[in-house]
């Protein structure tokens, strides 16, 4: 025999639970502009700061060894393909951080090492430091970039 039909078909309305939050309700396109507006005008106030602060400083270009480029920030928020990397003078030596005097960067993080924390790639024969640096086969110390 088969199931009689719904009487009651003409007037169903299907409900659902509906979770309405905070997040839902702040999540539209007025808020979230009001975020962006708030975020750039951080990140300027930022930029403004450090251009204050880097009166002491001189301006080098850097090349690196891996052929990257470093992109910079421009004055009206746009990247730029071109530019300096402003070093401090004031900076005597860097330290490592076991207290050691740095003789060279991690190539990956550039941290300041010294003899004691630089570990050699078995690859590519740059130095790195221990949290950037694996244990591989054989025992030889392998970057992370090299890992793969």
């Amino acid at each position: 025999m088969a199931k009689r039909a719904n009487p009651y078909t003409d007037d169903f309305i299907q409900q659902s639970k509906i979770y309405v939050g905070l997040k839902q309700l702040n999540n539209n396109e007025d808020g979230l502009r009001k975020v962006y507006e708030k975020t750039l005008e951080l990140l300027f106030r930022g930029a403004k700061k450090s251009q204050n602060s880097t009166q002491s400083c001189e301006t080098v270009h850097v090349e690196r060894k891996d052929g990257m480029k470093q992109l910079f920030i421009g004055k009206d928020g746009s990247l730029l393909h071109f530019g300096n990397m402003a070093i401090d003078k004031n900076m005597e030596a860097q330290y490592c951080a076991c207290s050691g005097l740095k003789v060279n960067c991690c190539a990956y993080c550039e941290i300041a090492l010294c003899v004691a924390c630089q570990h050699q790639c078995g690859v590519c024969q740059q130095f790195y430091c221990s949290k950037c640096s694996l244990i591989g086969q054989e025992g030889t110390e392998i970057c992370v970039s090299c890992y793969t």
